[in-house]
C-alpha cells in the first residue's frame, strides 16, 4: 500500500481541520501571529499531500519544524511559567500533528488536543457568550471524532445530531459532579503574561487619565450589600493611595504601609476594627485589572482568602486579579473608629513632599495662608471657597504646561477631578498640612431588580485625605466643591452635554437600549453569582443543605440516586424502542384468524400470502373454506383499500368463526 492510499479520507480531515479552527479561533488575538501562519501552512500541507501534490515531511523536516518554533516561543514570551506560554504549547502540539496526520489514531490524538484547547477559552474568560461557544466548539470536536467512524458518519447532519446527543446525555452525570466533585483552584491563579493590555485605574495619576476613563462604560465593579445601603456621598471605593508628587504626575512609594507588599500587616494597635458597632457588609466582583490592588469603602476588612489590608487603609490580593474576583468586605465609618494622636514621622514626611521647584504662584499663595496660622480646616475651606467661586468640570479640560498647578489654578481654571484633587493636595502639602490623593471610584448605578450597585470605568475618581490631628485621616472632594451633582448623581448626569460624546453610538442616550445593557449585566452577574463563583465554601453549604450531613456514605447516595434514576430511564426507552408496533386493526384481526387456524391444525406458511393460504385452507378442510375466502376478502378490503366497512365486516366474521381440532 502506497503512501496515498493510507492517508485518511477527505471527510475526516475535513472534519478534524474544523474542529482545531473551532478551538483555536477565539485564541489567534492572542497567540503570535507566526503561530498562527504556521497552523494555515500545516494545514495546506496535509491537504496537498491528500490530493499528492507533495510528501509529508520526514523526521529531518520534522526536527526543524519542532526547532524553529521552539525558538518562536523562547522570542514570543517573557515569562514561561505562565498561562498563554502553556496555552501556545498546546496550540503548537495541534499545529504539528497536522503533519504526521495518517491513520485514525493520529486523528484521535489530534481531537483529543482539541478537547484539552478547547477547555484553555476558559481560561482567559468566563462569560456566558465564551460558555456558549465552548459548548458549540466541544459540539464540533465531538461530531468530528464521530466523522471518523466511516463514512456514513461523517455525513454533517448525522455527525452533529450524534454529538449533540452525546452532549445532551453527559448533562446529568456534568450537573452530579459539578455539585459533588471537591473544588481545586483555578488555573486562571497561575500567573499570566504581563505584557497583556489592561484598562482600569493605573498606579499613577496624570492630568488628563481620569477624563480618558471617562469615555469608557465597561464594567468594573459589582457589589450587593447585606444590610444598609450607603447614600451617593459615601460610595467612595478607594483602590489606591497616591503619595509621591514629581512636579507632573502623582505616584506610589515604593515602601512599607504605600505598596502592595505590607498587605496582611496587623494594624497598630489604636487602629484596629471593632468586633461590633456601625459598618457596612457587602461583596464585591471586581473586573480583572491585573493588578493586586482592591476596591473598597474606607477602614476595610475581608476574610476572604489571599486578601489583605495595608496600613493605608486599602484591600490587596496576595496575587494579581487576572479574572473576575468575588471578595467579601466590611466597613467602618471613620467617624466611629479611634485614631492615633500623632502621625509618624515616616508618614508625615512622605504626605508633606513636593518638588524642590515648581509652581510659584501655587506656593506663594499656600505661604500665605500659612502664615495666617489657620488650622487644617480653615486652610481647606480657602481653597474649597475658590473652586466653588470660578472653577468649571469638564471632562475636556485644556493641556497644562509644566507648571500645571500654576496653570490650573490661576489660568484655566478647568479640570476634571484630577486636577481638583492633585492641585487641592500640592497646595495642603505647601501650606504645612500632611494631605494625599486617592484614586478609585465613586458613585455607581443601583440595580434595583437584582439589587447591586454597578460602577463603571466612567464611575473612576480622585479625591483627597487630609490629617487632622485628634481626627486622623479625613476625606475631602475638591470636586464636590465644584460640582456636587457629580457626587449625587453621578457623572452622567453632571456633565451630560460632553459624555461620551465620541461614542459612536450614544446608546446611554436610548432608554431601550441602555435597558436592554443593564438585562444583560443582571444576567451576568447571575451567572457568576450562580456559576463562576460557586466555590469549595458555597459547595459544601449547598450539600449540607441536601444532604444534611457530608460523609461518605450520603456522597455515594447522592451519586447513585441520578445513576439509577439516568439507567431506569436508560432500560425504559430500550424496552419500549424495543417492543413490537402495534399493528393496524385489521392485520391485528387477521393475525387472530391464523392462530386459530393454527390451533385448528392448519398453520401459516412462513412467506404465505392470505389468498394462497386461504386456498390451502380450503382444500385441506373444504368445511372452512367459504369462512376462509370471507375473511381473507375483507382483510384485503381493509388493509390494502382502506375501507371501513370491511373492516367492521371482518370482526363480524370472526366472532363466529371458531374451528375445531383435528
Amino acid at each position: 500500500m502506497n503512501q496515498i492510499e493510507s492517508l485518511l479520507p477527505r471527510e475526516s480531515l475535513l472534519w478534524i481541520f474544523a474542529a482545531q479552527l473551532a478551538v483555536l479561533t477565539p485564541h489567534f488575538l492572542r497567540l503570535p501571529g507566526w503561530l498562527v501562519a504556521a497552523w494555515v501552512l500545516a494545514v495546506l500541507w496535509r491537504l496537498d499531500a491528500y490530493r499528492g501534490r507533495r510528501e509529508l515531511p520526514g523526521r529531518l523536516a520534522k526536527y526543524m519544524a519542532v526547532g524553529i518554533v521552539a525558538v518562536g516561543l523562547l522570542s514570543s514570551y517573557r515569562h514561561w511559567f505562565a498561562l498563554e506560554p502553556m496555552v501556545a504549547l498546546l496550540a503548537i502540539a495541534l499545529t504539528l500533528k497536522n503533519l504526521e496526520l495518517v491513520s485514525r489514531r493520529d486523528a484521535f490524538l489530534s481531537l483529543l488536543l482539541s478537547y484539552f484547547v478547547a477547555a484553555t477559552l476558559f481560561i482567559f474568560d468566563q462569560s456566558i457568550p465564551v460558555a456558549v461557544y465552548g459548548v458549540l466548539s466541544i459540539l464540533v470536536v465531538t461530531a468530528a471524532l464521530a466523522a471518523q467512524c466511516g463514512r456514513h458518519s461523517a455525513r454533517p447532519r448525522r455527525a452533529l445530531g450524534l454529538a449533540a446527543a452525546l452532549l445532551a446525555q453527559s448533562v446529568p452525570l456534568m450537573l452530579v459532579l459539578f455539585v459533588v466533585i471537591p473544588r481545586l483552584g483555578p488555573l486562571w491563579a497561575v500567573p499570566q503574561d504581563s505584557g497583556e493590555a489592561t484598562t482600569g485605574i493605573s498606579d499613577s495619576m496624570t492630568p488628563g487619565d481620569f477624563s480618558r476613563l471617562s469615555k469608557s462604560d465597561e464594567p468594573a465593579l459589582r457589589i450587593s450589600f447585606d444590610g444598609p445601603v450607603p447614600p451617593p456621598e459615601q460610595r467612595y471605593w478607594r483602590g489606591l493611595v497616591l503619595s509621591r508628587f514629581d512636579g507632573r504626575s502623582w505616584g506610589r512609594y515604593p515602601g512599607f504601609g504605600s505598596d502592595d507588599r505590607g498587605w496582611g500587616q496587623p494594624r497598630p494597635a489604636a487602629s484596629q476594627l471593632p468586633a461590633v458597632g456601625p459598618r457596612y457588609r457587602y461583596q464585591v466582583i471586581q473586573e480583572p485589572t491585573h493588578k493586586p490592588w482592591l476596591f473598597a469603602l474606607a477602614r476595610p476588612h475581608s476574610d476572604t482568602g489571599g486578601v489583605g489590608e495595608t496600613r493605608d487603609d486599602r484591600l490587596v490580593k496576595s496575587t494579581p486579579v487576572y479574572s473576575r474576583f468575588a471578595y467579601q468586605v466590611r466597613s467602618w465609618p471613620r467617624s466611629t473608629l479611634p485614631v492615633p494622636e500623632v502621625l509618624n514621622t515616616t508618614d508625615r514626611r512622605r504626605n508633606l513632599q513636593l518638588p524642590r521647584g515648581g509652581n510659584p504662584r501655587a506656593r506663594a499663595w499656600a505661604a500665605q495662608l500659612r502664615e495666617k496660622n489657620l488650622s487644617p480646616q480653615q486652610v481647606s475651606q480657602q481653597i474649597l471657597d475658590l473652586f466653588t467661586r470660578s472653577f468649571i468640570y469638564t471632562l475636556q479640560p485644556p493641556a497644562l504646561g509644566a507648571d500645571s498647578v500654576d496653570e490650573f489654578l490661576f489660568d484655566s481654571r478647568q479640570g476634571f477631578c484630577e486636577h481638583f484633587a492633585g492641585s487641592y493636595v500640592f497646595m495642603m502639602r505647601a501650606a504645612g498640612i500632611p494631605a494625599r490623593v486617592v484614586a478609585g471610584y465613586q458613585g455607581g448605578e443601583w440595580v434595583a431588580r437584582q439589587e447591586y450597585l454597578l460602577v463603571r470605568d466612567y464611575d473612576a475618581h480622585a479625591w483627597a485625605e487630609i490629617w487632622i490631628p485628634a481626627r486622623g485621616w479625613q476625606r475631602v472632594d475638591p470636586t464636590a466643591a465644584v460640582s456636587p451633582e457629580r457626587i449625587r448623581d453621578g457623572l452622567q448626569r453632571a456633565a451630560a452635554d460632553e459624555f461620551m460624546r465620541d461614542a459612536l453610538l450614544p446608546l446611554h442616550r436610548i432608554a431601550l437600549l441602555h435597558r436592554l445593557r443593564l438585562e444583560w449585566d443582571m444576567l451576568n452577574y447571575r451567572w457568576y453569582q450562580t456559576v463562576i463563583s460557586f466555590d469549595s465554601d458555597r459547595q459544601r453549604t449547598l450539600l449540607q443543605r441536601i444532604l444534611g450531613e457530608i460523609s461518605p456514605a450520603r456522597l455515594a447516595l447522592l451519586l447513585a440516586i441520578p445513576a439509577a434514576v439516568a439507567l431506569s430511564i436508560l432500560l425504559l426507552w430500550i424496552w419500549s424502542t424495543g417492543r413490537e408496533q402495534k399493528l393496524p386493526e385489521a392485520q391485528r384481526l387477521y393475525r387472530n384468524f391464523c392462530r386459530r387456524l393454527a390451533r385448528a391444525g392448519i398453520g401459516r406458511r412462513c412467506g404465505e400470502a392470505p389468498r394462497d393460504f386461504a386456498r390451502r385452507v380450503a382444500a385441506e378442510e373444504p368445511g372452512l373454506g367459504l369462512m376462509a375466502d370471507k375473511i381473507t376478502t375483507a382483510f384485503e378490503m381493509a388493509s390494502y383499500a382502506e375501507d371501513p366497512r370491511a373492516g367492521r365486516q371482518l370482526r363480524r366474521l370472526l366472532r363466529s368463526f371458531r374451528p375445531r381440532r383435528r
